[in-house]
């Protein structure tokens, strides 16, 4: 598999021979050699010190034939952006390009050097596509050449960055520096000492203060040391102490790097490599990320960036393929899809790791438990667990949102919705000319608030070895079923519920409300119980008790127990004075039934039923009942990655609904208890 890791050849490459001819003082650039065929000794994650040959026939040169250029390989700030390497071309078995320098304060120093003519050098950041290995004592013919090992042919690869750097190892450069054979200088450059071999050096005598400098010259000097007499304890293997520490920390860098890259994330570089974290750490940093920049660009929805390299492209046809194979409708499947979609789940994780180029062979118990910590697995399970959620959602069955208004809150503190009265009736204007200002009456406010629900679930490497796609996609899909079920609780439960408003008195009250019907009104519904509802909230007046309101109702609700009897008298035309609900009597020749069809907007809800079988209720216009309010108006649950996130047994998520609810105002609600 290729390395598509960054790559940093330790080989600058010098100015142009003609270097002062080339130098344009106008665009602030010169011509430059950025790379050439040369061998270049250069250090290999897992062979270390190795020489290596870029060939020029497998240069990917950006279409835009431009890459920036930084301060010593410097990543981690744009103020290390000093220019740009642009019109890159391939000339022979060199590649070059004119480097300008930008106009920033940063990068006025570097140009000055090179215009002075002390900034020679230059290095390339790069990343290997396709490598062919020459091991030592053999040859290899590559495009018709042939190579004597030990070597590394670079086939194809591309150029991410070049470097302004103070003294360059190519055999083109003016100032060739070689690369010291000894893995501690290598580390010395790169990475900082490993904290084992640090304290190793400490119990021999190196002061704690020490620089890493003193530190590294002091492990040299130790190493000279002559054997230790036959009767003290044997001598520790230094050379493997600092071969395993260091293997760790060259893997830890290598992973994040390559976790930065692939979620655009190089920003985080400092506080994460440079910071020491683990790999751990990192991916939950990254997560943590990932979740914020998709809840700002599509809220609800916890999603993946897509980028169009090859990683990215299987991404996409892995996450459609085991939509497909769950049984989730895709309109369009990537590229790819229908051909991996009978993969099982140990298969994909298999070549998640296989297209990540790391170890995918051997125990399956093990390869899944490397498959759940890496990125790319776990987050095409993810997206497959938010399918599926959102897709529960939006089947769910919920009444609240046909006569419930909606609303949005900033944040889970306590809000006041305060209304204002009518204005005053006009007046006519006396022979004076004079006019009257109006008057306002404020109603106590009603409060509410949003409330965060939530339940956890997890995905385990048990599942992921058994193949459990109905585990993947039943739980997130029951999670959201209950967050929509939430929902509707907390809707029902201001009806159910009868509070206290704003006044201080329950929603539904006969003597301070006029909404709750007396006797010999409660009754199943009729025309005259109906009829009753409907006058008392025509009759309503305002806040100020100054206007009728002429509140029309919109809404019959009422529990499942009633639902029969009440299409009876809604679908029938005629109705009986003996008795309100619809017969075929003759009573009912002549008796034309005024709510019958749609008047109303009927509700039947079995949530009203656990509170009561009999009684049933009015709603006014939407927004004037009772108000749904979710968290930044996000009107579905979200899912998140917990900590602490991936381990080798799985990772588990969150799914989380923010949501509250209250009665607007009692005017435009009615009740009657029935019999």
């Amino acid at each position: 598999m290729p390395d598509n890791n960054m790559n940093y050849r330790n080989a600058p490459v010098a100015v142009r021979a003609d270097g002062p001819a080339t130098l344009d003082e106008k665009t602030r650039s010169i011509e430059i050699v950025m790379t050439t065929e040369n061998p270049v000794r250069v250090y290999d994650w897992d062979r270390g010190i190795i020489n290596e040959v870029l060939l020029m026939s497998g240069a990917q040169i950006p279409a835009a034939r431009q890459i920036v250029m930084l301060d010593t390989h410097s990543r981690f700030e744009t103020a290390n952006i000093i220019g740009s390497g642009r019109d890159m071309r391939v000339e022979g078995n060199q590649l070059v390009a004119r480097a300008f320098f930008s106009t920033a304060p940063e990068s006025e120093s570097p140009w000055i050097k090179a215009r002075e003519g002390h900034l020679t050098d230059f290095s390339l950041g790069y990343r290997n596509d396709e490598v062919v290995w020459v091991a030592e004592n053999t040859t290899a013919s590559i495009e018709g050449r042939v190579f004597e090992g030990p070597l590394q042919v670079v086939t194809k690869w591309t150029p991410r960055e070049i470097s302004a750097v103070p003294v360059g190892a190519d055999s083109e450069a003016k100032a060739r520096s070689e690369i010291n054979n000894n893995l501690t200088a290598k580390n010395k450059e790169d990475v900082k000492m490993n904290e084992t071999i640090r304290k190793m050096l400490e119990s021999k005598g190196l002061p704690a203060t020490a620089s890493e400098e003193e530190a590294i010259a002091f492990l040299e000097k130790l190493e000279a040391r002559q054997e230790p007499p036959k009767n003290d304890p044997p001598a520790v293997d230094l050379d493997k102490i600092r071969a395993e520490a260091t293997g760790k920390e060259r893997d830890r860098i290598r992973e994040i790097d390559a976790l930065l890259e692939k979620y655009d994330c190089q920003d985080m570089a400092r506080d994460l490599i440079v910071g020491g974290k683990s790999l751990e750490e990192a991916q939950r940093a990254v997560l943590d990320r990932i979740q914020e920049r998709s809840k700002k660009q599509n809220p609800g929805f916890v999603g993946i960036e897509m980028g169009q390299d090859e990683k990215d492209k299987f991404r996409a046809a892995a996450n459609d393929a085991l939509m497909l194979r769950a049984g989730m409708d895709v309109k369009s499947p990537a590229p790819g899809a229908t051909e991996i979609r009978g993969y099982t789940l140990v298969e994909m994780a298999r070549e998640c790791l296989r297209i990540s180029g790391k170890p995918y062979r051997g125990d399956t118990k093990e390869m899944v438990g490397r498959a759940l910590t890496s990125s790319d697995f776990p987050n095409i399970l993810a997206n497959l667990a938010t399918k599926s959620m959102q897709q529960a959602w939006d089947l769910a069955q919920e009444t609240w949102p046909v006569w419930c208004g909606i609303g949005s809150v900033s944040d889970f503190k306590t809000y006041y919705d305060n209304a204002l009265s009518e204005h005053d009736d006009l007046e006519e204007v006396s022979d004076s000319g004079e006019i009257k200002y109006g008057s306002f009456t404020e109603k106590l406010p009603e409060t509410y608030k949003a409330v965060s629900y939530a339940k956890k679930f997890r995905i385990t490497r048990v599942m992921i070895i058994n193949d459990d796609m109905g585990a993947l996609t039943s739980l997130p899909a029951k999670r959201a079923e209950a967050a929509a079920r939430k929902v509707g609780d907390v809707a029902y439960a201001v009806v159910t519920g009868n509070g206290n408003m704003g006044d201080g008195n329950a929603i539904f009250d006969a003597t301070n409300h006029s909404n709750d019907a007396v006797s010999p009104y409660n009754d199943v519904p009729g025309v005259t119980t109906i009829g009753e509802g409907i006058r008392a909230m025509g009759t309503h007046k305002d806040i100020a008790g100054k206007r009728r309101l002429n509140i029309r109702p919109l809404f019959y609700l009422a529990p499942k127990a009633l639902e029969g009897a009440s299409e009876v008298f809604f679908r029938s035309e005629r109705f009986s004075d003996s008795n309100t609900i619809a017969t075929d009597s003759s009573l009912a020749a002549t008796r034309v039934n005024p709510y019958a069809g749609s008047y109303f907007t009927r509700v039947y809800e079995p949530r009203l039923d656990d509170d009561s079988t009999t009684a049933w209720y009015l709603a006014g216009p939407k927004g004037q009942t009772v108000k749904i309010v979710f968290l930044n108006g996000v009107q579905a649950p979200i899912m998140e990655m917990r900590q602490p996130g991936f381990t080798i047994e799985g990772f588990e998520y969150l799914v989380a609904i923010d949501v509250g609810a209250y009665a607007v105002d009692y005017r435009a609600l009615y009740r009657n208890e029935g019999q």
